[in-house]
């Protein structure tokens, strides 16, 4: 007999499930999510090997390379960011929408840039 809203429904899950009863779920629609991960049969795993055709692979080498070619290698990434000291991230904080949609910029073209020269 306890009150069940969005607040206090959780408290009680007996009062909760017999209002459910009330107002027409049905009995046989009720799972026991205990049983059920028991019963759980383990996948099989994928017994099959892929080989590797020469046309995926072709395919997989040119977009590697397009990818090599358009995005910089982490150690080249500092030339995008920036290194202020704390005095002068006060007048950064003015600066820093221009710069976000500047890197931004950038990062749009080497991805259309990227898209360019996939097969």
């Amino acid at each position: 007999n306890c009150i069940i809203n969005k607040v206090t429904r959780n408290r009680c899950q007996y009062c909760r499930l017999q209002k459910c009863f009330e107002v027409g779920m049905s009995k046989e629609s009720v799972r026991n999510d205990r049983n059920k991960k028991k019963k759980e049969v383990p996948k099989p795993e994928c017994s099959e090997s892929y080989t590797l055709t020469p046309e995926v692979g072709e395919l997989i080498e040119k977009v590697r390379k397009a990818h090599q070619e358009t995005f910089p290698a982490l150690c080249q990434l500092g030339k995008y960011t920036t290194n202020n000291s704390s005095e002068q991230r006060v007048s950064l904080d003015i600066d820093l929408w221009d710069k976000f949609s500047e890197l931004s910029t950038k990062c749009i073209i080497k991805t259309v840039e990227f898209a360019k020269q996939l097969p």
